[in-house]
């Protein structure tokens, strides 16, 4: 018995080890082509972090930064498919997010139903948050917001070909742990995949938490701009935050400094996602709502 695990511990330490040296390999060799998405992932796991402290609810942003550390994880592994599934959760926790932070409520009756009763259509969610008032005002004549989501709907399909794997392209072939790898091509591939992706991301959490966004400090938000985003994504960015109104950005920027001076005295989130007062009782929106559950 005693030498049966010790066998099992000497496999396991071996495939650990291995697993290692592919890491090593990878972040000299083709893992390093991943360095720009990766730049874009860093920043957008910080900004969901930050909106997360404004959002009625949190939960789906704490599954999309949950996300970005998988793909992270995955790319410096050189799983290329498995960077995809979760590419592709991370948009579908991205657009949860947006429907369920506007509607609380429903986030509320759908805590209440069991798993196997929860029903959440992406495509249905992504066409609703469309008419949110956090996306109209920016919809002019240039339609910028139509380009994000076409952006995204994009990133969404090419990221499903990998999750049902349908030709041999988007399936996992590998024979064992050495032979999970990505050639130079295929490394600049997922990149630039994950960078676009990263991009409209950003875009849709400013818009959508415009206010957060605009409390971020000057040098930050250059930052991303000069090192998180490439040039498409770049000019589609400022184009769309052009064509904002000032006074819906003074709105939401006022609304945001609100909610942050008075965060101390607000509920505080639950892991859920929903609010509770200082007594326990779980709320719909505000501590000022009279109505609980």
């Amino acid at each position: 018995m005693a030498s049966r695990r010790s066998r099992r511990d000497s496999l396991r330490e071996k495939l650990l080890a291995e697993v290692g040296r592919q890491v090593e390999r990878r972040l000299g060799g083709s893992g390093a082509e991943l360095a720009g998405s990766q730049q874009t992932l860093a920043y957008l796991s910080w900004l969901a972090w930050h909106c997360s402290g404004f959002a009625t609810v949190p939960a789906f942003l704490n599954a999309a930064r949950a996300d970005i550390l998988a793909i992270l994880h995955a790319g410096a592994l050189g799983v290329e498919r498995t960077a995809h599934v979760h590419a592709r959760s991370l948009l579908e926790n991205f657009v949860r997010h947006c429907y369920f932070d506007s509607r609380p409520s429903l986030f509320v009756a759908r805590c209440l139903l069991p798993e196997e009763d929860v029903r959440d259509v992406w495509a249905d969610l992504l066409e609703e948050i469309q008419r949110l008032p956090h996306f109209q005002p920016a919809l002019g004549d240039a339609a910028e917001t139509s380009i994000l989501f076409s952006e995204i709907e994009h990133a969404y399909k090419q990221s499903s070909r990998f999750v049902h794997g349908s030709t041999a392209r988007y399936r996992s072939l590998y024979r064992d742990i050495r032979s999970i790898d990505l050639d130079a091509e295929r490394a600049r591939d997922l990149d630039a995949s994950l960078r676009r992706l990263g991009e409209a991301c950003l875009l849709l959490l400013a818009l959508y938490h415009l206010g957060p966004y605009l409390l971020v400090s000057q040098p930050i938000r250059r930052y991303m701009m000069r090192d998180a985003m490439g040039p498409r994504g770049r000019a589609c960015f400022l184009r769309c935050m052009e064509s904002v109104p000032v006074t819906w950005a003074q709105h939401q920027r006022a609304a945001a400094l609100r909610a942050f001076r008075e965060r101390k005295r607000k509920p505080f989130p639950t892991r859920d996602g929903l609010l509770l007062d200082r007594k326990g009782l779980a709320l719909v929106a505000s501590p000022r709502a009279s109505t609980t559950s």
